[in-house]
């Protein structure tokens, strides 16, 4: 493994010919750069410096990397420049996993105004569920999940919370006895059931729901795409358990009727998902920052 602090004291030492001096402008004891010193010489199996009444001078072997050593950190400050200058000017990627529907009813109306405010930052945008997304944080194939949170989370992840939402049982004009009157769980499933397929955090939901009622369930469709499911409910197929934020248009325009259900539906989390301890960009930092001062609480 190569110790890079152990090179650039190598090089301040290179540099000034003496230990104290490097030890100066490294801010850091004598003895402990002479111990990083000896580290270095015994990791490379030669001794690099020759001992002198007035200070050290490199031998033949330090000769040969020093050049080396200059030319790397040379490459390495060059490219902490640009780094900084790119990140001034406000360019780079920010990669976004996302449900379809949650980028729809939630992401695109925060994208246009971050847009106006950072317009040289990329956007690319990860439509999968969020069990399939998971995975390619991990390998870091996308920078952030924005997400309502699995019942089960994971310790090697970071939950930033936005804001709350729930799953409801909704239903067309069609089930009047249904949407007039509070109505058990045990009676609903009478009905039929329309549920988003596996795996999706609402299945996982509706599942644990009837299963903490005891109730066994059989669905009459299972619909991967939670905007069908929807459209499917709007033209009366049957009762649907769907995100409350996904339906607050079809609520509002009467196209669809909230059931109220006892035992209640819990109230669930939605935001963001990252990698424990990972260090996120300036841009993803930003991102994340915009959301939580923008998104209603």
């Amino acid at each position: 493994m190569i110790h890079l602090e152990l090179y650039r004291i190598f090089f301040v030492v290179a540099e000034y010919k003496n230990i104290t001096k490097a030890s100066e402008i490294l801010h850091i004891s004598q003895p402990a750069v002479t111990k990083h010193i000896k580290n270095l010489e015994k990791q490379l199996g030669n001794p690099l410096f020759i001992r002198t009444k007035k200070g050290v001078i490199l031998n033949e072997y330090g000769e040969k990397i020093f050049l080396k050593v200059k030319q790397a950190l040379i490459l390495l400050e060059e490219a902490e420049k640009e780094i900084h200058q790119f990140t001034s000017m406000g360019v780079g990627t920010i990669k976004i996993g996302i449900s379809t529907t949650l980028a729809r009813k939630y992401l695109l109306k925060y994208l246009e105004e971050f847009h106006a405010l950072y317009p040289n930052v990329i956007i690319d945008i990860y439509t999968d569920p969020t069990k399939e997304l998971i995975p390619k944080l991990k390998k870091g194939t996308i920078d952030i999940i924005i997400s309502k949170f699995p019942q089960n989370q994971s310790m090697d992840l970071d939950y930033i919370k936005l804001g709350e939402t729930k799953y409801i049982f909704v239903a067309n004009s069609q089930y009047p006895d249904l949407i007039k009157q509070k109505v058990s769980a045990e009676k609903l499933v009478n009905y039929p059931l329309l549920l988003q397929k596996s795996p999706s955090n609402s299945r996982d939901s509706v599942e644990k729901y009837f299963e903490n009622n005891h109730i066994d369930i059989e669905p009459k469709m299972s619909i991967a795409s939670s905007n069908l499911l929807v459209d499917f409910l709007i033209m009366g197929y049957g009762i649907g358990y769907v995100t409350k934020l996904y339906v607050e248009d079809a609520l509002k325009d009467k196209k669809l009727y909230k059931i109220d259900v006892f035992p209640d539906t819990d109230m669930i989390a939605y935001g963001i998902i990252v990698l424990k301890n990972n260090v996120l960009t300036s841009h993803c930092s930003q991102f994340i920052d915009f959301l939580k001062k923008n998104t209603p609480s």
